[in-house]
C-alpha cells in the first residue's frame, strides 16, 4: 500500500515538473521566474531565492500562505481562477512591492488581506467584476500601514446595470496613505457621495474615472481640495459595454448591507450666471475625451494655473460663441477635435497654447468671416495647428497674423480653392498640409511667399488629393512645382483634374510630363497669336461697319444730348407741344432757290396759308449752320426735300435728309414725317434710285412734280394735304 502511494506521488511531481517548464532569469541580485500561460492549477514549489514571479494566465484556484517564496518583490497573479482571498495568504510576503490580481473572478476578499504587505507599493485588483464597491473597505483595510502609492480598482463592478455610487466608507481607509495614483475606471460610476473627494489623500497625483457614466453633482465642488493632483482622466463616459457579452453576462456584484444612503435630493433650478469651474490647483493634465459632454455656448471660467494639457475631443461642444475665461493659465495642448462645433470663441487667454486641434468640426464659416484674425489673435506661442475637415471654403489673409511660431499647419480635408493666408513672418514653419482640398493652382503672390519659406525654414507642402490644373493657362504653376519638387510631399501621388488637362500628365514622371506640356503650349502660342489678330481685325471691321451704318443716328443722339444736358446757350428751347412753329422744313439745293421762291412759297404760304422754314430766309445768325438746320427740322411738322440730281450730290443736303429721317424715326415714330418731291429729272432719267432715298420711295413717302403745267394745281393740293395730315 505504501509503495502505491509513493508511486502516485512520484508520478504527480513528475507531471507537475513537466507542466511547469518555467523560464528562469537572473538579473543582478534578482531571480525572475516566468510561469505565465503554463496551464498551472496550483502554485509550483519554488525556493525562497525567487524575487519576481509571474503566474498570470493560468488556472490557479487557491492561494496558500506557505506556497510562495518569502523574498518575492514582484508577484503577478492576473488571469487566474480563484474567487476568494481568505485568511492571510500573503502574511509572509513582507517584501512584495508589486501585486497584480486582476481578471481572477474574485468575489470575496477578507478584511486586511493586503494590510500585512508592509512594502506594498502597487496593487491591481481590476476587472474582478463581482467584487463591487462594497468590497473596498475590506480591500483597503490597513493599507495605511503599507507603502502603497498606486491602486487600480478598474472594473470591479458589473459591466451592465444602473449607475453606481462611491460612498465615504468605501475609501475612508486610504485617507491616511501616501497614495499617488487611484484608478476607478469602468465601474458604471455615476456619483460620488459628498465628502469622498475631499477626503482623498492630499498626495494623490493621478486620478482616473474614465469609462464610467458620471453625472454632475456637488462632488465637483470638492475637486479644488485635491491639492496635489496633476493628471485627471474622465474620458469615455457613457461608453456602452461590449455587445453581445453585456446581454448574456450573469454578473452579480456585491452590494452594501445595512448602510443608509444619504439623501441627495435637490430642488431643480435653472441657473444663468457665470459658472466658475473648480479644478485642483496643481492639475496639469485633464482627459475628458469621448465623455459625451454636451455644451452649447457656455458662460464659465476656470482657474487652473498649472494646467498644461486638456483633451476634450469626441464630445458634443456644439457651439462656443462665448469666451471661456482661464486667466493665469499655462495651457500648452488643447484638443477640441470632433465635437460638431459650429462656432468658436476668441482665444483671449491662449498665449501659452502650443498645440491646438480643432479638426473634424464645422468651423468653416467662423474662420471665413474672421478677416481681422481675432479668433487666433492671442495664440502667440502656437506651434501646431490642426483645422482639417472643417468645411472651410476660404481663409482670410490675416487669419494667423500673430502666430509667428507655427511649425505645422494642417488644413487638409476642406474645400479650399485658394490659399492667401500670410505666412511671411512664420520663420519656423516646416510643413503645410493642404491635401484633399479643391486647389487647382496657387496664385503668384502666394508662390513667392512659399519660395521664401522654402529658403527660410525648408518648408514642405502636401497638395495630394487636389485636382490640379495641368493646362497651358496654368503652365507657370506647373513649372514652379517642377522647380521646387523637393518641397512637395507625396508628389508622385498628385493628379490633374479631368476638366483641366491638355495632355496626359503623370507626376511620377514629372520631368517628361513637363516637357510634353511645354511643347504643347508652344504650338498653341502661334495659334493663339493668329487667332487674336484675326479676332481683332474682325472686331474692328464689325465696329467700323456699325459706326458707318449708324453714323447719322449717332450724330443725332449727340446733338440731342448736348441740347438736353449741356451748352444751353447754343440751342433754342424746343417745345414738346404738338403745335409746331412751322408747318414744313424745306430742304433744297442752291440751284433750286429760284424754284422755291417763285413756286413753293407762293403756292403754299400765300395761297394755302402754310408757314415754311427756308434756310436762306429764316437763318438765325446767332447759331451755326448745323444748329440752324436741326432747329428748323425740330420746329417743323414735316420736312420736304426737293430731290434733284444736284440735291443728291450735295453733302449738306445729305445731312438734312438723314437728320430728318432720324428725327422721324426717333421722335415722330415713323418716316412719314419726311416727304420727297421728285423732280422730273430724277424720276424720268433714273432707273434705280440711290440708297439714301430708296427707303422713303419704298414707303411711298414721295410726290412726283408734274412735267406738264396743267397738273401743278393738283400737285400742290396733294402736297398741302400731306403736310396738314
Amino acid at each position: 500500500m505504501i509503495y502505491n502511494w509513493l508511486f502516485v506521488i512520484c508520478v504527480h511531481y513528475s507531471v507537475e515538473s513537466l507542466r511547469l517548464d518555467c523560464k528562469w532569469t537572473h538579473v543582478n541580485f534578482d531571480v525572475i521566474v516566468n510561469c505565465s500561460g503554463r496551464g498551472l492549477r496550483s502554485i509550483p514549489r519554488l525556493n525562497d531565492s525567487v524575487t519576481n514571479l509571474d503566474l498570470s494566465h493560468n488556472e490557479i484556484a487557491h492561494v496558500s500562505r506557505t506556497s510562495l517564496p518569502k523574498h518575492l518583490k514582484f508577484l503577478d497573479f492576473s488571469w487566474n481562477k480563484f474567487n476568494a482571498l481568505t485568511g492571510s495568504p500573503f502574511a509572509f510576503l513582507t517584501k512584495v512591492r508589486f501585486l497584480d490580481i486582476s481578471h481572477c473572478k474574485l468575489r470575496d476578499v477578507d478584511k486586511g488581506v493586503f494590510g500585512e504587505l508592509y512594502n506594498l507599493q502597487y496593487l491591481n485588483i481590476s476587472y474582478n467584476r463581482e467584487l463591487g464597491f462594497a468590497s473596498l473597505p475590506n480591500i483597503t483595510f490597513n493599507l495605511n500601514q503599507t507603502k502603497i502609492t498606486s491602486l487600480d480598482f478598474n472594473g470591479i463592478n458589473c459591466a451592465t446595470g444602473i449607475g453606481t455610487i462611491i460612498k465615504r466608507h468605501h475609501l475612508k481607509n486610504i485617507q491616511m496613505t501616501s497614495l499617488k495614483k487611484l484608478s476607478l475606471a469602468s465601474n458604471r460610476l455615476e456619483l460620488f457621495e459628498t465628502g469622498v473627494i475631499s477626503n482623498l489623500p492630499r498626495t494623490l497625483q493621478i486620478f482616473s474615472t474614465a469609462e464610467n457614466k458620471l453625472t454632475a453633482g456637488a462632488y465637483l465642488l470638492e475637486f479644488p481640495s485635491m491639492s496635489g493632483m496633476i493628471v485627471y482622466d474622465m474620458s469615455f463616459q457613457l461608453h456602452p459595454p461590449k455587445y453581445p457579452d453585456s446581454i448574456i453576462n450573469q454578473c452579480k456584484e456585491k452590494l452594501d448591507e445595512n448602510v443608509k444612503s444619504p439623501d441627495f435630493t435637490m430642488t431643480a433650478s435653472k441657473f444663468d450666471f457665470n459658472w466658475s469651474f473648480p479644478l485642483p490647483p496643481k492639475l496639469e493634465i485633464f482627459y475628458a475625451q469621448s465623455s459625451r459632454l454636451y455644451i452649447k455656448d457656455p458662460t464659465l471660467s476656470a482657474y487652473a494655473p498649472n494646467l498644461r494639457h486638456v483633451y476634450l475631443q469626441n464630445n458634443f461642444f456644439m457651439s462656443l460663441k462665448r469666451p471661456i475665461r482661464a486667466k493665469n493659465n499655462r495651457i500648452e495642448t488643447l484638443d477640441l477635435s470632433n465635437n460638431f462645433c459650429s462656432h468658436m470663441f476668441q482665444f483671449n487667454d491662449g498665449q501659452y497654447v502650443k498645440h491646438l486641434n480643432l479638426s473634424h468640426n464645422d468651423l468653416g464659416r467662423d474662420f471665413e468671416e474672421d478677416i481681422n484674425g481675432t479668433i487666433c489673435r492671442a495664440l502667440i506661442s502656437l506651434e501646431v495647428l490642426d483645422i482639417s475637415f472643417n468645411e472651410i471654403i476660404s481663409l482670410p489673409k490675416l487669419f494667423l497674423k500673430n502666430s509667428n511660431n507655427l511649425k505645422y499647419i494642417n488644413a487638409s480635408g476642406n474645400r479650399l480653392s485658394s490659399w492667401i493666408v500670410d505666412i511671411e513672418t512664420m520663420s519656423n514653419l516646416t510643413f503645410l498640409d493642404l491635401s484633399e482640398n479643391k486647389l487647382a493652382t496657387i496664385n503668384i503672390d502666394t508662390r513667392s511667399q512659399f519660395e521664401r519659406a522654402f529658403q527660410r525654414s525648408n518648408m514642405t507642402i502636401n497638395l495630394s488629393g487636389n485636382g490640379l490644373s495641368c493646362t497651358c493657362e496654368n503652365q507657370d504653376f506647373m513649372y514652379w512645382i517642377q522647380k521646387n519638387q523637393n518641397h512637395f510631399r507625396n508628389i508622385e501621388n498628385y493628379f490633374c483634374s479631368a476638366k483641366n488637362i491638355d495632355i496626359t500628365f503623370n507626376f511620377k514622371t514629372l520631368e517628361s510630363s513637363i516637357d510634353k506640356l511645354r511643347k504643347q503650349c508652344s504650338s498653341y502660342l502661334i495659334f493663339y497669336i493668329g487667332s487674336a489678330i484675326s479676332l481683332a481685325v474682325i472686331f474692328s471691321v464689325f465696329i467700323g461697319f456699325i459706326l458707318v451704318k449708324s453714323r447719322w443716328k449717332i450724330r443725332y443722339l449727340i446733338y440731342k444730348t448736348k441740347q438736353r444736358f449741356g451748352q444751353k446757350a447754343h440751342f433754342k428751347q424746343i417745345s414738346t407741344n404738338v403745335n409746331y412753329e412751322h408747318d414744313a422744313f424745306i430742304s433744297y439745293s442752291g440751284l433750286q432757290l429760284r424754284f422755291v421762291m417763285d413756286e413753293v412759297l407762293p403756292r403754299l404760304e400765300d395761297e394755302r396759308n402754310l408757314k415754311l422754314w427756308i434756310i436762306d430766309r429764316d437763318f438765325d445768325v446767332g447759331f451755326c449752320k448745323l444748329d440752324n438746320i436741326m432747329n428748323g427740322i425740330q420746329e417743323s411738322k414735316r420736312t420736304i426735300c426737293l430731290i434733284s440730281k444736284k440735291y443728291l450730290e450735295s453733302s449738306w443736303r445729305d445731312y438734312e435728309l438723314n437728320m430728318a429721317k432720324v428725327e422721324g424715326i426717333e421722335d415722330r415714330g415713323n418716316l412719314n414725317y419726311v416727304i420727297l418731291i421728285l423732280l422730273p429729272e430724277v424720276y424720268e432719267d433714273m432707273h434705280v434710285f440711290p440708297n439714301k432715298i430708296k427707303d422713303l420711295i419704298d414707303k411711298e413717302c414721295y410726290i412726283e412734280y408734274p412735267n406738264e403745267p396743267c397738273g401743278c394745281d393738283d400737285f400742290w393740293d396733294r402736297l398741302a394735304k400731306k403736310i396738314e395730315n
